[in-house]
């Protein structure tokens, strides 16, 4: 899946100014009507079709025909209706009607077909459902299209909510112009920025001020000075420019506003299942009752975290039924041992001759504060009797390692929204979906079948199809959530109105007035 390279980034782009090709820009001087926002990495040219772009940045140039609401609810964007056939195998919307691209280019039907069969039916998109099972597309009238799909495909319409490759470009767009329907134009992109003024002619609400400035800042403590000394205005957002929660709270106390909502994607310990210790279930079982959820969260996460032990978050669609958060349980996680035929105690086990050790591989690059959680899930599970051995790799070693199982323990992250569940689902559980370096974080032949129904599954069936899926893990103890990290955002004061969209893979910018 393309996504799963989503934290890299385009590399020494020159320079480009589009300036002279948009007439209907609004200007402002200093700073007074332009918003300041961190970026961890440059946009590059956002292009849609490549992974070579920041995906935060999109949304503020591209408009969907769908867009994802709070909670999962799906709401018009450049279509204003849809209606999905009692088979399942055609979508057809109406089209948002006077629309036309920052370049001057009318949206229509034909500006819609020339987007949609970039993509759809092509291999490279395969791991979105809708583009695999692309047919074709009618245009019915001049605003108004059809999707024939060979299947049906019940998340098709929140997978039209995603970033990209699914947003729609301008088809007289010159190779690099990235010109879009959305409230923002690109004025300029390079290494160090990426300037947006207003877009006068859009079709929604506009936003208040003129100009935005995406500031390429990758280090966390000179965001957080810049926002300080009120050089940004708005830092924050795992996929924009995170934040720590020990940093917010410093941020916090320093009189800036801080922001955190709960957050949509899930921290998970991953057993390998192709390790032979992690095949034992009575290990699996000792791990998850031996580690203390509530202590991680406010510990290591300052709060700014919520225990689990539930797949996906309450805040993602079809995320099953909650699980009450078990308290840790040392006894209870040496029973699971003794059962399973361990011999032993808090101060080691044994089974067949072998120690109870197992290898917890971690990469402060692929996940930042992996080493810290790491050691405490560590001396928790010291404590049960279960010897840890934590090994630090980099970001190269982590991609080379977890696609092969080679480990015992590591940590995963679902997508968050938009692309969950069925993102996560298809790709983190699924034997034979390509995740490329992001591994696998449990994979069996009937967690296979279970995910395949889910995924096929529509209407008042698929709440059940899905918790299907819920139930085999939680009763083979396929994996071990463990926190939903919240959504955390630092803003300077002169900042007004500022709250968060459905989704960090959005740019917070709607609603907001500067003082």
């Amino acid at each position: 899946m393309p996504m799963l390279d989503r934290r890299t980034f385009l590399t020494g782009t020159a320079g480009i100014s589009f300036l002279s090709a948009f007439p209907r820009i609004a200007l402002a001087g200093g700073h007074g009507d332009t918003l300041r926002v961190a970026i961890a990495g440059e946009t590059g040219d956002l292009d849609l079709l490549q992974n070579v772009s920041t995906l935060s940045s999109y949304s503020a140039v591209f408009d969907a025909l769908i867009h994802y609401g709070p909670g999962g609810a799906l709401e018009p964007g450049l279509a204003t209706a849809w209606m999905v056939a009692d088979d399942g195998l055609s979508i057809s919307f109406d089209l948002r009607e006077g629309v036309t691209f920052s370049d001057g280019t009318a949206f229509d039907a034909t500006a819609a077909e020339w987007n949609l069969k970039r993509w759809m039916g092509v291999a490279d998109f395969s791991w979105i459902g809708i583009a695999d099972a692309y047919e074709a597309i009618v245009i019915d009238a001049p605003n108004k299209i059809t999707v024939k799909l060979k299947r049906p495909v019940p998340a098709a319409l929140l997978e039209l909510t995603i970033v990209r490759p699914v947003r729609f470009l301008s088809p007289k767009a010159a190779a690099g112009q990235p010109i879009g329907t959305g409230p923002w134009i690109v004025e300029s992109y390079s290494s160090t920025e990426t300037i947006l003024v207003r877009n006068d002619a859009y079709w929604g609400e506009k936003p208040s001020f003129a100009r935005m400035e995406l500031k390429v800042v990758p280090d966390e403590l000179a965001r957080a000075n810049a926002l300080r000394a009120g050089e940004l205005d708005v830092i924050g957002g795992d996929w924009v420019a995170q934040l720590s929660p020990r940093r917010a709270k410093a941020l916090e106390g320093e009189g800036m506003t801080v922001v955190a909502e709960p957050g949509t994607a899930t921290t998970i310990l991953g057993f390998s299942p192709k390790s032979p210790m992690m095949q034992d279930k009575a290990v699996r079982d000792a791990i998850y009752l031996g580690i203390d959820r509530a202590a991680v969260a406010a510990v290591l996460f300052e709060g700014f975290a919520d225990a689990t032990v539930d797949i996906f978050p309450a805040t993602v669609p079809t995320a099953g039924t909650r699980t009450p958060v078990p308290a840790r349980d040392v006894a209870a996680a040496q029973a699971a041992l003794t059962a399973g035929g361990w011999t032993g105690d808090g101060a080691g086990w044994t089974k067949d001759g072998k120690p109870l050790e197992i290898v917890f591989l971690v990469s402060e690059e692929a996940f930042p504060g992996s080493r810290r959680i790491s050691e405490m899930i560590q001396g928790m599970l010291t404590e049960v009797g279960l010897k840890a051995n934590i090994e630090s790799v980099d970001l190269a070693t982590m991609h080379d390692r977890r696609p092969k199982f080679d480990y015992d323990l590591t940590f995963f992250a679902t997508y968050g929204a938009p692309y969950d569940p069925h993102g996560s689902l298809g790709a983190s559980f699924v034997t034979a979906s390509d995740t490329g370096p992001d591994g696998k974080i449990y994979v069996h032949p009937d967690l296979d079948a279970l995910v395949a129904t889910a995924l096929e599954t529509g209407g008042d069936a698929r709440e059940g199809a899905m918790q299907a899926v819920y139930d085999w893990i939680r009763t083979n103890t396929a994996a071990c959530p463990l926190v939903v990290v919240q959504r955390i955002w630092a803003v300077n004061p002169r900042v007004k109105g500022f709250s968060l969209p459905a989704t960090d893979y959005d740019l917070p910018y709607k609603g907001i007035t500067l003082g």
